[in-house]
């Protein structure tokens, strides 16, 4: 693996960068929406792959195999009948995929989010609680309109409408399925997933819990207990687990070094950032470069 950073990929980047084919055996197209079958994955992507934060939007419906996939701080098993919403912005990983996985990866451009969720919370649901398990019925449905998809990856004047219809369809059919995504938030978790939206904006200036509180006008007291009640816990350690897993992303980076990367998250000390980053790691920000080297020695080098 080369020295290079790997904060922002787009969807082109990451073809290019962490799959072990060509754009043309990938049949890569430049639509709005599209669809892919996930059997290309287990010999297609090199795994494990770096942490990266993802410049698109993407689902993942499995319908054999799986594998694991981190998201931020969270590590998913994936397994047949699983679905998994990755928003742009978030950082991810790809730990590993089983040789037989399959099923269907759909991407999907921001600028159609609010057309594809008229209803912002339940993308806010979905973006916070990404994985869903279906039942094999729901699974057929799902499958069906994805294949519908797949049949409109074409330029007609009426495709890119057409598409819209078809995965507002997945969406709501998924939110249908899922007691998850179904039930209305009560007032503390409409108030976590506000903090975790602010959280994304915000944390590498501030990493004050008050001020959190304070763009979400509720008390320092109130915003703990409802974020501790909603993931057991407190808004204080979802702020150190942001900044960590960025530094982490950051430090991929070998042609920056140890203060740039402190300075990048607004740490005034890079000695402090050195110790914050080993009391939430158990290592130096150099050990764990070291670790990252040997971890990614046999990772692709033509990148």
């Amino acid at each position: 693996m080369t020295d290079k950073h790997h904060e922002r990929v787009t969807f082109k980047g990451f073809v290019n960068q962490f799959m072990a084919i060509t754009m043309d055996k990938f049949a890569f197209s430049a639509n709005s929406i599209q669809i892919y079958p996930l059997s290309m994955a287990p010999a297609g992507i090199i795994t494990p792959s770096p942490l990266f934060r993802a410049e698109y939007n993407f689902l993942l419906l499995i319908t054999e195999g799986g594998g694991k996939q981190q998201i931020d701080n969270t590590l998913f098993d994936l397994h047949p009948n699983d679905i998994l919403f990755i928003r742009e912005g978030h950082l991810n990983a790809i730990h590993s995929i089983e040789a037989n996985t399959d099923g269907y990866f759909i991407y999907m451009e921001s600028r159609l989010l609010p057309q594809l969720f008229a209803d912002s919370t339940l993308l806010h649901r979905f973006t916070f609680h990404p994985k869903h398990s279906v039942s094999g019925a729901d699974l057929k449905w799902l499958v069906n309109c994805c294949k519908l998809l797949i049949n409109q990856q074409n330029t007609s004047p009426h495709a890119e409408a057409i598409r819209v219809v078809l995965l507002r369809a997945i969406w709501l059919k998924l939110a249908e399925a899922s007691a998850a995504a179904r039930s209305r938030p009560d007032r503390p978790s409409e108030i976590t997933m506000l903090f975790k939206e602010r959280l994304y904006e915000h944390f590498s200036t501030t990493r004050n819990v008050a001020f959190y509180a304070d763009s979400l006008a509720v008390s320092e007291n109130y915003l703990n207990r409802c974020v501790n009640r909603a993931t057991n816990k407190p808004p204080k350690q979802h702020i150190n687990e942001m900044v960590i897993i960025h530094s982490k992303l950051l430090l991929q980076d070998r042609s920056k070094d140890i203060a740039q990367v402190a300075f990048a998250l607004n740490f005034s000390d890079p000695s402090y950032f050195g110790r914050f980053f080993k009391q939430l790691t158990g290592q130096t920000p150099s050990e764990y470069r070291n670790t990252l080297r040997q971890d990614l020695s046999g990772y692709r080098h033509d990148f």
